[in-house]
């Protein structure tokens, strides 16, 4: 099927189905011909018409009819993808020349702790430095985050985990200083000062769901076992946790730190966390003065200089 479809696209001029594309685009995305019809502001019938004429010059059907909607084959995903990266890169062009120096739209990837201690901090100062840029957060994790990098419908992300994806391109920005923590309410709190490793150890752990990758994200060592008592999604969640005195954590050492000084967390002895890796990520062919290598740079710096106050 695919060498057929590749056989029937070989011969076609973009020049003659561009102007069919966004209509294409439309339905793929709405799977439904009048929802589509309404974002366009076109009738249903002349929107089926130019769906036709787009599979009829390709030779290739792109939808399989379901009831009222039209599902994407392997065929339309694969244009709609083309579609979406293409469109995505002429958007931030058409952006970024309707404006002197760094701005538009810079659509940024992050989660948890990442990005209230440090991607939020970085866009208000890239704020102040280019007022034409608008900062657009998200929360994604690694792997929809890099689809969406490769789509064009993100500009960077940052998350901790390393994960490689086409187009996309990924550096290790640093580490989070990480330690393990207990709250007020927890048997270890009065004695924290002088609580060994092997005695954490014997205490019940929160932890945060495993990554993409299948790490756990909070740096724990994958050499050193330890019981888990419960489970949570973001590692911002295990503050509350700890707070609560129920179990022990491995918190980011940025956000343990106000809750240290009001003297409602304490850290406990382990020297084994090396501290949570911290990665940024832009598509392949990001150049020029979109923001987002800048957006990177200034996460990074920010990552380097937490490690060291920690240290």
């Amino acid at each position: 099927m695919a060498e057929q479809q590749r056989g029937a696209w070989a011969g076609v001029s973009l020049e003659a189905i561009w102007n069919w594309l966004p209509a294409f685009r439309a339905v793929a995305e709405a799977e439904h011909l009048p929802t589509a019809a309404a974002r366009l502001h076109v009738s249903s019938p002349a929107l089926s018409r130019t769906v036709r004429l787009l599979e009829e010059h390709l030779e290739v059907e792109l939808f399989n009819r379901v009831g009222r909607r039209l599902v994407l084959n392997t065929a339309g995903e694969q244009l709609l993808a083309a579609v979406q990266e293409a469109m995505g890169g002429l958007g931030r062009v058409v952006e970024e020349v309707q404006v002197e120096g760094v701005g538009g739209r810079l659509r940024v990837g992050s989660l948890g702790v990442l990005t209230n201690s440090f991607v939020l901090p970085a866009a208000l100062a890239l704020c102040e430095r280019h007022p034409q840029l608008l900062p657009m957060l998200e929360n994604h994790r690694p792997r929809d985050a890099n689809e969406k990098l490769w789509r064009g419908e993100l500009d960077v992300a940052f998350y901790y985990e390393g994960l490689s994806a086409p187009g996309v391109e990924v550096e290790e920005l640093g580490r989070i200083g990480a330690s393990v923590y207990c709250g007020k309410g927890h048997p270890l709190f009065e004695r924290a000062a002088e609580v060994g490793e092997e005695e954490v150890l014997c205490w019940p752990f929160s932890v945060p769901q495993v990554g993409d990758s299948g790490q756990v994200m909070d740096g724990w060592p994958v050499d050193v076992s330890r019981r888990v008592g419960m489970q949570i999604t973001l590692l911002t969640t295990n503050v509350e946790v700890c707070r609560s005195g129920r179990f022990v954590t491995v918190l980011p050492d940025v956000a343990a730190r106000p809750w240290v000084e009001r003297g409602e967390v304490r850290r406990v002895g382990f020297e084994g966390l090396e501290g949570i890796r911290v990665f940024g990520a832009v598509r392949e062919q990001e150049v020029g003065r979109s923001g987002a290598r800048e957006m990177l740079e200034e996460v990074g710096r920010r990552v380097r200089e937490d490690l060291l106050v920690r240290e």
